[in-house]
């Protein structure tokens, strides 16, 4: 077999092209058919399934759903949606994506850092840029937390409860929200953080991280499918006191400002940013699921779903709808990563939790809730 190199920051690192059997071997491992008699649901299916390291697929012929799944630190949101439109554009077509004769070395993706063209040296004038932006986690009041999270330190399956709303609705919350001058991304992030007030102390502050997606700001070809393999997004952490700001309108004005902040200055210290991210991240388990403020709501926006992937595909090899589409995340602490996108005209209010620290009638009262929120505060009728 041929051993192509390539050299990425003076590491030499090889690579040997797999032979038949290995590729075989990898299918295996990866791509998994169900029996037809299998009746779960891909839901159902991801309940049952224990975390893996891998990038794989599941095919549900009962249910006709493909179950794409694989760890964070391989991809996020907005790269599983362009491998996902990738996978059907080429199931379509019937056509291959490559050979495996060395030449896909080339292919593989470099890190993140050598794409966006970050230095891989942390100077000392990254630390206090950095510093001012992870400031807000530690400073100001008491961080709060959901007063319905269960007690306890032993995880247990992680589950998905998901909304959607009429295309009417939606229409209205969209008008409303550029009405205000706003994106839907803050009011509906505003409406989240009100309903939670109900749920936690009646003074603290609530803070968390927020993603943002960066791939459109990366050279091709890591913009677009090419750089599905990547976490393409940074993180800003985000804090709401409510003596500051007790209600929607104050909310939303703080979270506007929040989301409108130009990205770019992140770039000069995202080295020294992401080191210090990943040292709290990486806190001691049981300290992570107790320290002050850990249940809480964390926001991730995916957008407009259609524009990464279509509703219908076809090619010489068929033709084939896609009827629904969902993400989950598996969660293993005590906060509620809650999800918002918008597909094929229809927004969806969505909530991953682990069900060892919340009871299932609490989530579906708690997304209920914010969608009551949303359309009081938005002044709009169902």
């Amino acid at each position: 077999m041929s051993r192509p190199s390539a050299t990425i920051f003076g590491s030499l690192f090889h690579y040997t092209v797999p032979s038949p059997q290995e590729i075989d071997t990898w299918v295996q491992d990866t791509l998994i058919v169900h029996s037809p008699k299998d009746s779960r649901s891909a839901e159902q299916l991801e309940y049952d399934l224990e975390p893996t390291q891998l990038w794989m697929l599941h095919y549900l012929p009962r249910s006709r759903e493909l179950l794409f799944r694989a760890p964070h630190w391989r991809t996020d949101a907005r790269g599983m949606l362009l491998h996902q439109n990738e996978f059907l554009t080429l199931l379509a077509a019937g056509t291959r994506a490559g050979q495996f004769d060395g030449t896909e070395v080339s292919r593989l993706v470099p890190p993140f850092d050598q794409i966006a063209g970050l230095s891989s040296d942390i100077t000392p004038e990254m630390g206090p840029a950095s510093d001012a932006v992870l400031g807000v986690l530690f400073t100001g009041s008491t961080p709060v937390s959901i007063n319905e999270a269960r007690p306890g330190n032993t995880p247990k399956r992680s589950q998905r409860l998901a909304m959607t709303l009429p295309r009417e609705l939606t229409t209205k919350i969209i008008n409303a929200s550029r009405a205000r001058n706003q994106t839907v991304t803050t009011t509906v992030h505003a409406a989240l953080i009100m309903a939670t007030r109900r749920h936690v102390p009646a003074t603290g502050r609530l803070f968390g991280f927020n993603p943002f997606d960066v791939r459109n700001r990366l050279p091709e070809p890591w913009n677009t499918a090419a750089g599905c393999a990547i976490l393409g997004h940074t993180g800003k952490p985000v804090s709401i006191d409510f003596l500051e700001h007790p209600d929607f309108n104050t909310v939303a004005t703080h979270l506007s400002t929040f989301y409108s902040a130009d990205l770019q200055p992140l770039f000069g210290h995202m080295v020294d940013l992401h080191r210090k991210i990943g040292e709290i991240m990486s806190m001691p388990f049981e300290d992570a699921l107790n320290m002050p403020g850990a249940a809480r709501p964390e926001l991730s926006s995916l957008g407009v779903v259609d524009k990464y992937l279509k509703t219908k595909y076809s090619g010489p090899a068929g033709a084939f709808d896609v009827q629904d589409w969902w993400l989950g995340v598996q969660m293993m602490n005590r906060a509620l990563q809650m999800y918002l996108w918008t597909r094929d005209g229809s927004m969806v209010l969505g909530c991953n939790y682990n069900e060892a620290f919340y009871p299932a009638e609490f989530v579906e009262l708690f997304v209920e809730e914010w969608k009551g929120v949303l359309i009081k505060e938005l002044g709009i009728s169902e």
